[in-house]
């Protein structure tokens, strides 16, 4: 399979580093009380979902999708917060489409990072809520080009890129004095996007289309449970992930520069991905 090898690689590689990253500190969670140094937090582990990509009435793309996560989480004694995670997945997915047949075993994989800004709240002495803002980029291959359909159809890859504005709130609330729950929800403002679509791998000769997306929104939310210890605290965090993205700008589609009279752009599609974390925190 198209570069799979490496792509198993890539995710071992990141998951060792995410993981022997050194503990030096004990990983009690510090809720309300007051800060009088900055600590640093992080976080680590896998996650497994399942995606569906659709333009509705045109074509549908699911699967199972697997990877990595890691974050690191500065709380500075004004009660600011500063943080930054990323995550990598990968896994097969099915193509289907009314007018064009389907394929299977098609290999995606996304990569996303994100620095994030807020404020922690205290609400009595069990909670704490933490608006944030941030900036974020989304990356997503699609490898199609080398196939056929059911129908002769010929595939190419695409390539989104996704640069937008997550607005969010976390909150942790402690059960006892190991069980602690949190819930986020987030309102992810997009702010471009580009579409590459590498026509030449299904007819030689055709240029890359690039389209441009200017209108959409995201949305995630999460809920974790976590299990502090006296090292390292565990969590388990079921999570949803959706993107509404509108159309795109109209190009003209290329033959070695010259245009050949036709038009190409990306059509109203939606993205849901649902799954889980489970992963180590200190």
């Amino acid at each position: 399979m198209k570069n799979f090898s490496s792509k198993i690689w890539f995710t071992g590689v990141f998951a060792a580093a995410v993981f022997l990253a050194p503990a030096l500190a004990e990983a009690a969670i510090n809720l309300n009380e007051p800060r009088t140094a900055t600590t640093v937090e992080f976080e680590a582990g896998p996650e497994l979902s399942y995606i569906k990509y659709e333009e509705p009435g045109i074509m549908e793309e699911k699967g199972v999708m697997g990877g990595v996560f890691g974050a690191i989480t500065a709380r500075l004694p004004e009660k600011i917060v500063i943080g930054a995670d990323a995550r990598f997945s990968f896994g097969e997915v099915e193509y289907d489409s009314v007018s064009t047949g389907s394929v299977d075993d098609i290999t995606d994989y996304i990569f996303e990072i994100r620095g994030k800004v807020g404020y922690d709240l205290a609400v009595g002495d069990t909670t704490r809520v933490t608006p944030y803002i941030g900036l974020g980029y989304r990356f997503l291959r699609d490898e199609l080009g080398g196939k056929v359909s059911t129908t002769g159809a010929l595939g190419y890859d695409r390539e989104s890129r996704y640069l937008y504005l997550p607005l969010g709130v976390e909150t942790l609330t402690s059960l006892n004095n190991d069980w602690f729950v949190g819930l986020t929800f987030e309102f992810d403002i997009f702010l471009d996007g580009t579409q590459e679509s590498e026509l030449g791998d299904a007819i030689a000769g055709l240029d890359t289309l690039e389209n441009d997306q200017n209108d959409g929104y995201g949305l995630r939310g999460s809920v974790k449970l976590v299990k502090a210890s006296e090292k390292y605290d565990f969590f388990v965090e079921p999570f949803i992930r959706y993107w509404n993205i509108d159309r795109s700008d109209v190009k003209a589609v290329t033959f070695s520069g010259t245009p050949i009279g036709v038009i190409g752009f990306e059509p109203d599609n939606e993205s849901t991905e649902f799954g889980a974390r489970v992963g180590v925190h200190f």
